[in-house]
């Protein structure tokens, strides 16, 4: 869906871009653009050469301090983790004559900003701003998008330096937010760029926890949203950034269960969670506490086999089992009955052994027919996650108000959808007993 509508009233993009013009200013760009019957002129942005020459002065070529510089003749410090990076923007800034303005520093060490104050420890910034990588690793990028969803309508031009860190975008951004506060008086306002929504509530908490001032944002463009993060230890009213929507947009309500009291057990957040948690090893989902605050406890869960589904079938497969036993049971008892009464039944050690012998092979046969319904659902589940991946991701927050224990669900991603994670609950409501 396209987001322009959101789109900030000053965004440079809020009048399209005029892309006859440029390919006749440009040369280079008119390379890239193809003009159909009616005369308009287009670009393929899903061709990787066509995007190279559309960011060749982008990223980590220095892109927000060449814009800061030349719009608002702002004094600019950029910072770089990758040498051949800082080459390639300490040429555009040459060649755009903006020396004066822009100041380049290789950044060698794991801080982010710590490093900036070592040899002055006196100097101040107006803002700091970044754009963190998303991902932790190359794995976590390519799960990150949903087969379900339609393909992206631009091409894939990230590099590696650009695109993971340590932790993701969620450690690096606590990791500035540990760094801002010893530095809290050297810089004014500090600002990141988010690119997951979960990451940012995570992110908030962190900043109310510590009653530092903050405020957040949406960045709207194409069929893109990412959002700005802000936060300051100095008394000033963030909020002035940020003026009202005209018609903001309708807010999902997250999904509230309430947890009720389990017999002989203590009604409290610990017995709670330790039982939902009971619950997803029974699944075998994977899960992480990553917050336990006060009276919330959150739990981050990935599924990648679906291990909840066909409960019921399950359930009546193991009891025709059951009864096929007891039946054979019942009739080899019948048998050995009428042998006793027609006479012809002598009970000796052989015939006992006998009796033995058959019930241990019906027993045995029962074993090696469950084991090989048991290997096979394995395989299959097993294929199931090769093919598909992450199945549901999800953050579960359980937490006490008013006396009840409550446990909230927020979907992430994952191939089954919402709907993958409300049989999930649904599995936990089931057998919260």
């Amino acid at each position: 869906m396209a987001m322009n509508r959101f789109m900030h009233p000053r965004n440079i993009y809020k009048t399209p871009p005029d892309f006859i013009q440029l390919a006749k200013d440009f040369s280079e760009f008119s390379k890239i653009t193809k003009t159909d019957v009616t005369g308009k002129v287009t670009i393929d942005f899903k061709d990787p050469q066509s995007l190279r020459v559309l960011t060749k002065c982008t990223g980590a070529c220095a892109i927000y301090p060449l814009l800061a510089a030349v719009k608002n003749q702002w004094l600019m410090y950029g910072t770089e983790t990758d040498a051949n990076s800082l080459k390639v923007a300490q040429e555009n800034i040459q060649k755009n004559n903006l020396q004066d303005l822009i100041k380049l520093k290789i950044n060698t060490t794991s801080s982010i900003i710590d490093y900036l104050f070592t040899e002055n420890e006196t100097v101040y910034y107006d803002f700091c701003m970044c754009n963190p990588p998303f991902y932790s690793t190359m794995m976590e990028l390519w799960e990150s998008r949903s087969p379900a969803r339609p393909p992206p309508k631009n091409g894939f031009t990230g590099s590696p330096q650009e695109l993971i860190t340590e932790g993701g975008e969620l450690e690096f951004c606590r990791k500035l937010i540990a760094e801002s506060k010893k530095y809290c008086y050297n810089i004014l306002i500090f600002t990141s760029m988010i690119g997951h929504k979960f990451n940012l509530a995570q992110l908030i908490d962190d900043l109310k926890s510590d009653n530092i001032n903050y405020t957040h944002t949406e960045f709207c463009q194409g069929r893109v949203t990412r959002w700005g993060l802000a936060w300051t230890f100095h008394d000033y009213d963030l909020l002035q950034l940020l003026p009202p929507r005209d018609k903001p947009r309708k807010k999902i309500q997250p999904l509230v269960f309430l947890l009720p009291e389990l017999p002989n057990c203590t009604y409290d957040l610990a017995s709670a969670s330790n039982k939902v948690k009971t619950i997803l090893d029974r699944l075998g989902i994977a899960y992480e506490v990553v917050e336990k605050r006060g009276n919330t406890i959150k739990i981050d869960m990935v599924a990648k086999v679906n291990t909840w589904s066909n409960q019921r079938r399950k359930r009546r497969q193991e009891k025709r089992m059951q009864e096929e036993t007891d039946v054979k049971k019942m009739k080899s008892n019948n048998l050995e009955l009428n042998d006793m009464k027609n006479g012809s039944f002598e009970i000796t050690e052989n015939t006992s052994s006998h009796v033995q012998s058959n019930a241990e092979l019906v027993v045995n046969k029962v074993i090696e027919k469950n084991n090989e319904d048991s290997n096979a659902v394995r395989s299959t589940e097993s294929e199931q996650e090769g093919l598909l991946g992450i199945q549901v991701r999800a953050v579960l927050k359980i937490f006490k108000k008013d006396n009840e224990i409550l446990l909230e669900t927020e979907f992430i991603n994952g191939t089954l959808g919402k709907e993958g994670l409300h049989q999930i609950v649904q599995f936990i409501k089931n057998n919260w007993k």
